[in-house]
Formats: structure tokens, sequence, C-alpha cells
């Protein structure tokens, strides 16, 4: 059986969702208490059961009943099949119980099944989502890299144990964009491989792919936070051409990312 490896959960600092707690569907429940809980985004409150792993936080938005009247008293925790057990705290604002999960690059992909308990006293109550089947399920799938190319103007001549070639520097922004709290942060992607590919613009094959002339790989500079590099452009006719930048880290399944670079002319 594969081990998950679950982050630590995050404070859920504000309001999540301006929404009455009244307004979410509830579900009987033995014990004394009726409990209802699903999945939202930390930005927007948005509903969804898939999340990108190192950008997205999973956070559960649960509503305690007693007697039709919220319970803002109650023990309430999430337990992840597999991983650990996170306490959700009573949010005033939104009338909700909240726990929260960053779940980092590595985290495994794929669907994860969780339920809630609550208990206040001697009363009890408990929710898992109503439809077990993969679709419906809490989804981890890999993230996204934003991948931003610029190539140097004109290529270059340089000389390499006698022998000259011509060269176009390649530059790759890599990354993830996260919010929180209202702020967006980019945090570079600094480990894995990035390779450059050139081709002639539009001269793709049947499936519609970038038809590669020739492939760099790229390294990073700490410095300037980016993937450099220099690919070759000697025997390569003139005409426009494009760069195409693929990148994956060291994740198993690894996130990716691409990027296309603008138009030039190569003479």
């Amino acid at each position: 059986m594969l081990r998950r490896r679950f982050s630590a959960p995050l404070a859920v600092a504000g309001a999540l969702c301006v929404v009455a707690a009244s307004a979410a569907p509830v579900f009987a429940a033995s014990g004394g208490l009726t409990v209802y809980a699903d999945t939202v985004t930390n930005q927007g409150c948005l509903q969804t059961n898939v999340f990108h792993r190192g950008v997205d936080v999973v956070v559960w938005r649960i509503n305690v009943l007693e007697n039709g009247q919220q319970d803002k008293n109650a023990t309430v925790t999430v337990q992840v099949k597999g991983g650990p057990t996170y306490s959700a705290s009573y949010n005033k604002q939104d009338g909700f119980y909240t726990a929260a999960w960053h779940e980092g690059l590595t985290t495994p992909t794929g669907t994860i099944q969780w339920s809630v308990s609550a208990t206040d006293g001697s009363m009890s109550g408990s929710y898992q989502p109503q439809f077990m089947v993969a679709p419906s399920e809490l989804m981890i799938v890999p993230a996204s890299y934003q991948t931003t190319v610029t190539v140097g103007a004109g290529a270059t001549s340089r000389t390499t144990f006698g022998r000259s070639t011509k060269e176009i520097p390649v530059k790759a922004q890599v990354g993830l964009a996260t919010s929180a709290q209202g702020k967006t942060s980019f945090a570079p992607m600094a480990q894995g491989k990035v390779t450059a590919e050139i081709g002639l613009e539009g001269n793709v094959n049947a499936k519609g792919e970038q038809i590669v002339a020739r492939t760099a790989t790229l390294r990073y500079n700490a410095s300037a936070k980016a993937w450099m590099g220099n690919i070759a452009t000697h025997g390569l006719k003139p005409g426009l051409y494009v760069v195409q930048v693929n990148a994956q880290d060291r994740a198993a399944p690894p996130n990716t990312g691409s990027g296309t670079s603008l138009a030039f002319d190569l003479e």
C-alpha cells in the first residue's frame, strides 16, 4: 500500500466565505448532531474537489447542527484516510468550522478519502462524502508551472575547440504563482529538468505539435532566478522561428510546465 505524506494544516485566517451557514444542505446523522462538510478553495471560497499540489490550499468547511440550530461549541475533526487528523475551529465570521491543508509539491497525486466527526458532551455526529467514486472524491493533481520564455536578439558566434557555432541565448522563468490572503507571490522552480527546442513557426506535424529542429538543456541561474542557456542555430535555414521550453521538477509524477517565445527572424 502506498503511504501518503501529508503536511501540517495551515491556520485559516479571516473570513473564508460570506455565506450563512444555514444555506448549506444538511444530512441527518445519529447521535444528536447533524454534520455537513465540503471542500473549497482558500481564495474566493469556490467549491471544488480538485486541488493542484503546492498551489491550492484544501479547506474543509463544516456545519454542525443540534436540533436544527448551530452548535458552536463542538469538538470537530477531519480524518484523512491514511493520513493525519486535522482539528477544525469555529469561524464566527462565516458560521462554519474550518480546517486547512496546504499540500506540498511532492504530495502523491490521486483520490483521497476523508470524513468528519463532531462531539459535544454526550452528543455526536459524523459525515463523509456521499458518492464514494473517483470523480466526486477529493483529488490531488500535479501543479502546472508558469513558464515565460525570452530569446536574445540575433545569433552570436562562439568558437569551442576550434569549431565555430552560432547560438542564440534563451532565458526561461519557471515557477508557481500562489495566492494567499489577497497577495500573489511567484516561487521559482530551482531544481529539475528544463529543455529548449527551436523550430520554424507554424511547422507542425499531423498532431499539431511543433516540429523540433534542435534541442538544448538549460541551467538554473540562482542570481537571475531563471533557467538560461544557448541553443545552436548553425545549419538552420533563414526564417521565422520560435523557441519552446519544457520544464519538469523531481516530484513523482513530476509537476510540469511549458512556454513558447515570441516569433523571431533567423537570418
